[in-house]
């Protein structure tokens, strides 16, 4: 993936009026969407360039929050792409180190003003914390900002249910539970994944069933096993329907370390290795399992198949 951000530590102050968004940001869930609206119209209205600021690695690799450190679902990158897709203009990118995570919310409020003198505004979650020992949060941070002379905005989260708030958690539990439906309502897009397309062994095509595979590894990984999916070309607004198998594909004999997403669609691609694509996991139809033959295999895989078809013509989303 292109690099699509603009790393903090070291950069010239950035000279352009901006309004900052702040957070980690991981999913771009529906609350994250609400954030970007906001932004939008807060750099509309103060005549600014809309911007993010987002931080890696997670703080809970580098702050004992009594738990194991979070297990994010995009790398930085891919966070950036989406915000760059959804309207903003520039992606900051600060590295969280414990000299970082030590400072004091107004160490912090002086940061950005040394880094963004023309900062405008700031738009946060309302369940945004910052500085040492998460000391700081949308309210001191609106005080902050009046004394800075920036304008402020705390969005309100999107709630799931009455009781059950959207959030970077809810994704992640959906998607360890491969429950790709629930994942899709809350982020608004089914989980995606996206690669350059790259040669395999070709069982798939000996089997009759030729597959466009990519790597995919992320720390907060769906569950090995089989989806219907939806398929594009990097560049393109139609999907092509079809079945994946994502995981390490053991009836090989010899599984692979990195695991590979396998997509063969229903209808012949006209392109292949060398091609960026994306992959929408919308329907998780069966864990991986391992066949002792190649001919088991292949009548699997016909009924996989079958499934992905079924779901489609029942209603599957295509967006």
């Amino acid at each position: 993936m292109a690099k699509h951000f603009t790393k903090v530590d070291g950069m010239a102050a950035y000279a352009s009026p901006c309004v900052l968004a702040i957070g980690m940001f991981d999913g771009m869930h529906m609350g994250h969407r609400a954030v970007v609206k906001k932004l939008l119209s807060f750099a509309k209205k103060y005549g600014a360039k809309p911007c993010v600021l987002t931080f890696t690695p997670h703080p809970s690799e580098i702050v004992d929050m009594g738990r194991a450190p979070v297990r994010m679902l995009y790398s930085v990158g891919e966070r950036a792409d989406m915000f760059l897709k959804a309207g903003v203009c520039k992606v900051f990118v600060k590295e969280f180190t414990p000299d970082f995570a030590a400072k004091t919310p107004h160490q912090f409020a002086e940061f950005l003003g040394e880094k963004f003198p023309r900062l405008k505004g700031i738009v946060t979650g309302k369940n945004f914390v910052f500085g040492a020992k998460a000391a700081g949060n949308w309210s001191s941070l609106k005080k902050l900002c009046k004394e800075r002379n920036w304008n402020y905005c705390a969005v309100e989260g999107v709630m799931l249910t009455p009781e059950r708030r959207i959030s970077s958690t809810e994704l992640r539990r959906a998607l360890s539970k491969g429950d790709m439906q629930l994942y899709a309502k809350m982020a608004g897009i089914p989980y995606t994944c996206s690669g350059v397309v790259r040669n395999g062994k070709m069982l798939g095509r000996k089997l009759g069933f030729p597959t466009l595979n990519i790597p995919w590894n992320p720390c907060c990984k769906p569950p090995f096993g089989v989806y219907a999916v939806l398929l594009r070309k990097d560049g393109k607004r139609s999907f092509s329907r079809g079945v994946a198998n994502y995981g390490v594909a053991p009836s090989l004999g010899d599984s692979q370390h990195i695991p590979l997403l396998e997509t063969n669609l229903f209808r012949a691609p006209d392109f292949g290795s060398g091609q960026k694509i994306e992959v929408r996991l919308v329907k998780f139809l069966r864990p991986e399992k391992k066949f002792r033959t190649f001919d088991a295999l292949a009548m699997q895989i016909s009924k996989d198949k079958a499934m992905a078809r079924s779901f489609f013509q029942k209603g599957g989303r295509l967006d």
